[in-house]
């Protein structure tokens, strides 16, 4: 596809505020009103899709292909047996309360010498700030609309990201009153207590759902759920960063035959080395083609789609997004209570079941250079004996110099009868993998946990952990959960990993924010 639909952003502003001086974000209490957000689904396409289930017959429970791979082999058990935890670090606290709003889309990014946490609220995104040393508040709760910026209004869907090649912030949520907009705001320093904000207001065609941000050198990329099909934007990021007018370029990806909600995730940058010059940037999604496919399946794998960007801020004529390249994996199964309900994995002493969230590769997709090779790693959440029970399956890309991308490793992740779900996951500087995600069961209630691998384990496994961050001591009273979780590597070091995510305390979630690292 070459050519994009090109916006002006509608407002653009500097903000010199000291968000020491703003006024702290109300606290909810119980009698106050509480409200689902958007479905996060397009009735359209879910007609659609219930047709197509219609023709595809009788499900046939089958068990994952990598499931059971970690003890498979006596090189695999060994490494069990020898593998040294996860190392909890220094901070594990509550994150932002319940706020009267579900899912509460918790996101939140490390910098230098701060954390940011942000969740929905009813007058939209509430964000606080921590020190990084300890875990104690450095500013907030504050809204993000109280920031500043023309036509801000306030709904929700927040994102957190450091930029670490500018040494900036992102921050983000989107509004459809009085128009289909996202505001962005880009602190001026890497001080986002007293450094200043550029805010940034741009308007879209449709109702930008699910909103997700990828760091790339020559753009912000976001990618949404809408109505016309999964939507991918490019923002002017060197304009961005200098608070000048600026611009966003829009695409779309082909919609596929099943899910009533579809949206690609974004490749982000971590680490100091950039992509070689001239890399496009990558967008993702994951095909399960018994289900998109029907007709012409294959039983034996199913896909990664990868999609590639190319901007040229002079004439968006020129720009492309081409793919998706197909790259096959094993065998994963979508059906998780069927393709459409957002109600699917038990809790206990309730009979409310959790939405599976089954329709994305989880935010986040991080993209590392090491020189003599590229790397994408990805997870989601998959049936893994066909009975609801979830699992996760994660993945690595690798792609040498002159090669293409490719599959390196994959595994599932499901250890026992658990559901295991809502993941994030990242690689530090040495190539170490680790996932943060939820976990439940009819026998427990939601909570946190981790695992991970050092790059020298054997291939298709996730041998450290499990660490468990915080049981949960109640089932949580809606079956929206999630949307989202978001686990982030210190820049300070690239080794330590910053995890924030929901669990309940009650009958009602809360968050947590955790830190742990790799004992080598």
């Amino acid at each position: 596809m070459r050519g994009a639909l090109s916006i002006e952003a509608k407002a653009v502003e500097s903000l010199d505020v000291n968000l020491k001086t703003l006024r702290k974000a109300a606290v909810w209490k119980q009698g106050d009103p509480v409200k689902e957000v958007n479905p996060r689904k397009h009735y359209d396409r879910e007609s659609r899709v219930l047709e197509m289930l219609k023709s595809l017959g009788p499900r046939i429970p089958a068990l994952d292909s990598l499931l059971g791979f970690q003890t498979r082999t006596l090189e695999n058990r060994l490494a069990l047996a020898t593998a040294k935890e996860l190392k909890p670090g220094k901070v594990n606290i509550n994150g932002l309360p319940f706020s009267g709003v579900t899912p509460p889309d918790v996101s939140g990014a490390v910098g230098p010498a701060h954390y940011i946490q942000a969740i929905n609220t009813f007058d939209g995104t509430t964000y606080i700030i921590y020190k990084k040393t300890d875990g104690s508040v450095e500013a907030g709760p504050f809204l993000l609309s109280d920031l500043g910026g023309q036509g801000v209004t306030g709904h929700g869907d927040p994102i957190v990201l450091y930029d670490q090649l500018a040494n900036r912030w992102l921050l983000s949520e989107f509004t459809e009153t009085p128009v289909n907009a996202v505001h962005v705001y880009i602190s001026k320093t890497a001080d986002p207590v007293a450094g200043g904000w550029f805010h940034y207001r741009f308007d879209t065609p449709n109702f930008p759902d699910y909103p997700k941000y990828g760091i790339w050198p020559d753009a912000y990329y976001m990618t949404s759920n809408e109505n016309d099909g999964p939507a991918v934007y490019a923002f002017d990021r060197a304009k961005m960063l200098k608070g000048q007018p600026a611009t966003l370029q829009r695409f779309l990806a082909e919609q596929l035959r099943g899910f009533g909600f579809q949206a690609l995730t974004p490749a982000n940058l971590d680490g100091a080395t950039e992509p070689p010059k001239g890399s496009p940037f990558y967008v993702m999604r994951h095909r399960d083609d018994e289900v998109h496919n029907p007709d012409s399946h294959n039983p034996d794998e199913d896909f990664l789609e990868l999609f590639e960007l190319r901007i040229d801020w002079v004439n968006p004529g020129n720009s492309s997004m081409t793919g998706p390249t197909n790259l096959p994996i094993a065998e994963f199964d979508s059906d998780l209570g069927g393709l459409t309900t957002m109600s699917c994995f038990p809790q206990k002493g309730s009979n409310v079941r959790l939405d599976p969230l089954r329709e994305v590769i989880m935010h986040r997709l991080p993209y590392r250079n090491f020189g003599t090779y590229e790397t994408l790693v990805g997870s989601f959440v998959t049936d893994v004996d066909g009975k609801d029970h979830g699992g996760i399956r994660w993945f690595e890309l690798r792609k040498v110099a002159g090669g293409n991308w490719a599959l390196h490793q994959e595994g599932t992740y499901a250890p026992d009868s658990n559901s295991r779900w809502m993941s994030s996951v990242a690689m530090d500087g040495k190539g170490n993998i680790a996932i943060g995600y939820s976990v439940t069961n009819n026998t427990m209630f939601p909570s946190l946990r981790f695992a991970g691998r050092l790059a020298s384990d054997p291939m298709g496994t996730m041998p450290r952990g499990e660490v468990t961050l915080i049981n949960g001591t109640a089932a949580n009273a809606s079956n929206r959960y999630g949307d989202y979780s978001t686990l982030s590597i210190d820049p300070a070091d690239d080794h330590l990993f910053w995890f924030t995510g929901e669990f309940n305390a009650a009958d009602k979630w809360s968050t947590r924010i955790a830190t742990f690292g790799f004992e080598e």
